[in-house]
């Protein structure tokens, strides 16, 4: 398979998206998060969905949400609770139908604050992620063209 990929060393940020699959009409999803190797591997699950993947720290987060838009937003179980507090904020002020997924862990104690939740701690296998993520997408799809 061919995929772009950037990923910095010195930045939590990456965009990684199937070379033959861009097309305008895709579905855009960002991940945030504050482990840069978990978010890379997070981003190529993600992949799966056939959408463009763009993952970020909690500040680029929060830049590249005043600039683009998004259908989903993954929030990783690796942000702090008062980051996971923000983004969301932020996101229902600019993208206000975007889905929010949380990736939690029982462990975190996190309240939900998103459309949908899965727990990390307990995935058998990548394919729930990418099913919830799928399902999130299609809900957000028939949401925007119902509203057209």
């Amino acid at each position: 398979m061919d995929y772009f990929f950037f990923l910095s060393k010195y930045f939590c940020l990456g965009i990684l998206v199937k070379r033959d699959a861009m097309s305008a009409n895709m579905f855009r999803i960002l991940l945030a998060g504050s482990d840069s190797r978990l978010l890379a591997t997070r981003a190529a699950v993600l992949l799966k969905t056939g959408a463009v993947v763009v993952y970020r720290d909690t500040p680029g987060t929060l830049n590249i949400l005043d600039r683009e838009t998004f259908d989903l937003v993954v929030l990783c179980h690796s942000l702090p609770q008062e980051d996971v507090a923000v983004i969301v904020d932020k996101v229902r002020q600019k993208i206000s139908d975007a889905k929010i997924l949380m990736v939690t862990s029982e462990l975190d104690g996190y309240r939900t604050q998103g459309d949908g939740k899965i727990d990390a701690t307990s995935l058998p296998e990548p394919g729930q992620l990418v099913a919830l993520a799928k399902q999130l997408l299609e809900v957000y799809s028939f949401a925007s063209h119902a509203g057209a």
